[in-house]
């Protein structure tokens, strides 16, 4: 194969990944390489790939055998086809919603329960309410705020929708200013089956849940704005299982039906 670079990245060539089997298919081998370029930020979100010609060059690839990498590629949510006259293939990053549907399709066929996904979820969320009270800045404080805001506004109006939107914002505020990415990105993944399984199921909290829950949010709001991280955990901590005792036991997590 030969070793020119693509997409015009600066460093360094393409290469094959050694200690791949040899029985593997070439187009595996192909997206295998672009996958690591892209893992090791070679290629970034939004890089353009050059034509197909000049990639099939690169590789030294049947048309056939590249589009079968690009689409292995686009399956893992790394690449994306743009249609039209400036279209082709694109780098992309995996969202949350993305990697999800695998991850749930993966809990439903082990057979997973709901109550087994939510208290996985209430075991890690009040660490990240520690860390977001112990790093707590004026940002972090007015989302929280804003999305606590909402979900009164929301619950006065009686609108379970907006509701639920505002109320799992106040969640991804927590992750996103707790200070450690791979907990984040984990209880977003969490958070995001759980809400795809109140959305399909149609379950939603009443109108006596919802403001018990923006009592809950405002408490919090206040205890992280006093700094007093260890009292914001046990909060959230008792915020969680108030929640979860609503949570149907035994249920089968089925988002695929």
């Amino acid at each position: 194969m030969s070793r020119r670079p693509i997409g015009g990245a600066p460093a360094g060539p393409v290469r094959i990944p050694r200690g791949i089997e040899r029985s593997a298919r070439t187009s595996e081998l192909v997206a295998s390489s672009i996958r690591a370029q892209i893992a090791r930020g070679e290629l970034r979100p939004g890089d353009r790939f050059p034509a197909e010609d000049e990639l099939m060059e690169v590789f030294g690839v049947a048309r056939t055998t590249l589009r079968e990498a690009l689409r292995i590629l686009e399956a893992e949510g790394l690449v994306t086809v743009v249609r039209g006259r400036n279209g082709g293939p694109r780098v992309t990053s995996p969202t949350t919603e993305h990697i999800a549907r695998v991850y749930a399709l993966l809990l439903q066929i082990e057979g997973v329960t709901v109550d087994d996904l939510y208290d996985s979820r209430a075991a890690i969320e009040p660490w990240l309410a520690r860390r977001f009270a112990e790093a707590r800045t004026p940002k972090a404080l007015d989302e929280l705020r804003a999305a606590i805001e909402a979900a009164a506004a929301a619950a006065r109006e009686d609108d379970g929708t907006a509701f639920g939107e505002a109320a799992a914002r106040v969640h991804e505020t927590l992750f996103e200013h707790a200070g450690n990415a791979s907990m984040a990105i984990f209880a977003r993944l969490l958070n995001e089956l759980v809400t795809g399984f109140y959305r399909k199921s149609g379950q939603a909290a009443g109108v006596t849940e919802r403001r018990r829950a923006v009592r809950s949010y405002r408490r919090f709001y206040t205890l992280v704005e006093e700094g007093d991280a260890e009292a914001a955990e046990a909060h959230w901590r008792l915020h969680m299982a108030n929640v979860g005792a609503s949570v149907p036991r035994g249920r089968p997590l089925e988002l695929f039906t």
